[in-house]
């Protein structure tokens, strides 16, 4: 007969789950969100136009709030819990019934009647899985590699996300510098054109001047609006990787990415060992592996003891019964689709292994690709800074010839698109090194968090 404790643990059991339910009611309502299941304001974020955001504050903001990293630590959760449901196939699985019945007793041969007779009935059962050959071991295996594969792919998320706002911060910083560059231009030609006026009415220049310093300062302003929208949105392009629908005003620090000395070689070693995407392909494969065995081991039978302890009868006291068995199921012919299942399985398996290796070959044509991007940007910025200050140069000394009459108004206009080239060239060059930089750190699988150092702040870029 069952103890007494045996007794008060099957009393609990149902009670277990009363906890778990309550939380799935309250996970059902609209006021139990957790962050990233909603958008959050731009005033909860703390995106004030009074604050200056650094780029470390923006990438632990989107860390916390974008909706992707829920989405990813929810199939961890997920993960987590099918390896749970996996493992409790190796526990007893026990089940209660209990019912009342009334029916009549009527037989052939005899009067029939209408009066109904009642009966009661209960019963307990147990089912426990003895042995499947391996099978659970390999869906267990398979469960195990699903929840690394989620933590790895949780990891992509995050790193994800901080390259998506370290791209949208320097691209938010490049177009502001460029938009600055087009309002100088636009203050210059302005400048052209008052000094063209006055000298058409000292008879020092002819009216053509004025006119094309006119067409000229008109350009410009047409460049400023064109910049302004550019700044707009990618102001805009900065909060969607931030995870805000709000396009609040606010100012960001400058930052600077350090760049790695580390060569092509040393970079790809990185790469395999730390780049999340990679771990979650071979997560994969290793559950492809688990699955072989898996269908392997339904070629053979399970075997599994069941009791059953049932309470019967028309009144009380109610008689018992006990039984129990040990049960071998095997199907003896399935039309090759076991053998077929396996064959697929092996096919699964060489393809999870064929994605790795061309993940592989993908990664190394992408840091290749960086390094060459940020070599060629490096080398632009040079060439940039030399040329800015040579059209500076040349913009000055066509000004003064302008002004004693010594060189045309289409010199003057040409010297001035030149420096504005160049300062425009300057700061995209700037920004495409510092995008490659942040490429190569998303490439690579670098640290994201909180033992990431913060990045060292650099000069701003300004127009001269």
């Amino acid at each position: 007969m069952p103890s007494l404790r045996h007794v008060t643990l099957l009393l609990i059991l149902p009670l277990c789950g009363c906890n778990t339910v309550r939380s799935a009611r309250q996970a059902q309502s609209e006021t139990d969100r957790l962050e990233g299941e909603a958008t959050i304001s731009a005033a909860a974020a703390g995106l004030t136009p009074e604050g200056t955001q650094t780029l470390e504050q923006l990438e632990r903001l989107a860390r916390r709030y974008h909706p992707s990293v829920l989405q990813a630590r929810q199939s961890v959760a997920s993960a987590r819990h099918q390896c749970r449901i996996t493992g409790s196939s190796r526990l007893p699985q026990i089940t209660a019934s209990g019912g009342y019945s009334r029916s009549t007793q009527n037989t052939w041969g005899r009067e029939t009647r209408s009066e109904a007779r009642g009966s009661w009935s209960g019963g307990l059962g147990l089912d426990l899985l003895l042995y499947d050959f391996g099978k659970l071991d390999a869906q267990e295996r398979q469960a195990l590699q699903a929840l690394i594969a989620a933590e790895e792919q949780l990891r992509e998320t995050e790193i994800t996300v901080t390259y998506n706002v370290r791209s949208a911060f320097f691209e938010r910083h490049r177009a502001e510098n460029l938009f600055l560059v087009a309002l100088q231009s636009e203050r210059q030609y302005a400048e052209h054109l008052e000094e063209a006026r006055v000298m058409v009415e000292v008879g020092t220049r002819r009216q053509y001047d004025a006119t094309k310093a006119e067409v000229d300062w008109g350009n410009a302003r047409l460049e400023a609006v064109t910049a302004s929208n550019s700044l707009t949105v990618a102001h805009a392009q900065l909060n969607r990787a931030l995870g805000i629908a709000e396009n609040p005003a606010y100012a960001i620090d400058t930052a600077l990415l350090p760049a790695t000395s580390k060569s092509l070689a040393e970079l790809m070693a990185a790469a395999r060992e730390n780049t999340p995407s990679l771990a979650v392909l071979r997560a994969r494969e290793r559950a492809a592996s688990a699955y072989v065995d898996q269908t392997i081991a339904d070629l053979y039978p399970d075997l599994s003891l069941s009791a059953d302890a049932d309470l019967s009868g028309r009144g009380f006291p109610l008689v018992w019964n006990f039984s129990w068995a040990v049960r071998a199921a095997q199907t003896l012919f399935t039309g090759y689709r076991k053998t077929a299942r396996i064959d697929d399985a092996v096919a699964q398996l060489r393809i999870a292994r064929a994605r790795v290796a061309d993940a592989e070959q993908t990664l190394h044509l992408e840091l290749v690709t960086a390094l060459a991007q940020r070599e060629s940007a490096h080398k632009r910025s040079e060439i940039a800074r030399l040329v800015q200050k040579q059209a500076s140069e040349n913009r000055d000394i066509v000004n003064e010839q302008y002004r004693v009459g010594l060189s045309s108004s289409i010199e003057r206009t040409d010297a001035q698109v030149a420096l504005t080239r160049a300062q425009s060239d300057l700061i995209r060059a700037y920004y495409d090194e510092q995008a490659a930089h942040a490429r190569i750190a998303h490439l690579t699988g670098a640290a994201v968090g909180p033992d990431t150092p913060p990045p060292a702040p650099s000069t701003p870029l300004k127009a001269d």
